[in-house]
């Protein structure tokens, strides 16, 4: 297993950016790894993010995903949207810990199918409770990505986060 996961790059928020995105996904790896790392937004808000091509943001509503939120306090959670402009999760604090989350991301490199990917995500959220949960998405395009992009829906900007981006040797 040694040498199986090769890091392709890291995005760091910095200036409190809106938006924090990372690239470098192309025909290398059959899967990449995504480590999202402490995202705290600069007011309470919610986490929400869509793919990149040719490092563009991609803000149509062919958004797909599902998921199983698992709150500490209270009974889990379906959740799920078609057809959506973007991905969104978890309601974050300002004050709180931060969002963590691990994404495997797969097709995104191949122009004839959609990209899809899996994430379980973390976080301390409002109640005050740990909230966490895992689910997938696909952007509906049948056209290579090669990043993904986050931002919190309600405007707050990154007062930290970190994105560590891997492939997976074939």
């Amino acid at each position: 297993m040694a040498g199986s996961i090769v890091k392709i790059g890291t995005t760091t928020a910095s200036g409190s950016p809106s938006v924090l995105t990372i690239t470098g996904i192309d025909t290398t790896y059959n899967v990449y790894l995504l480590q999202v790392k402490d995202l705290v937004p600069s007011s309470d808000d919610y986490i929400a993010w869509r793919v990149t091509k040719s490092g563009t943001v991609q803000t149509d509503s062919e958004y797909d995903n599902a998921r199983k939120d698992m709150p500490a306090a209270a009974n889990f959670q379906d959740n799920e949207a078609q057809n959506a402009s973007h991905v969104n999760n978890a309601h974050i604090e300002s004050t709180g810990s931060g969002w963590f989350a691990t994404f495997h991301l797969f097709n995104f490199a191949n122009s004839s199918e959609h990209s899809f990917g899996t994430h379980e995500h973390v976080a301390w959220v409002s109640t005050p409770q740990a909230f966490g949960g895992a689910g997938g998405f696909a952007h509906t395009v049948s056209s290579a990505s090669d990043g993904i992009s986050f931002y919190f829906t309600g405007g707050a900007t990154f007062s930290s986060g970190e994105l560590v981006l891997y492939g997976l040797k074939k």
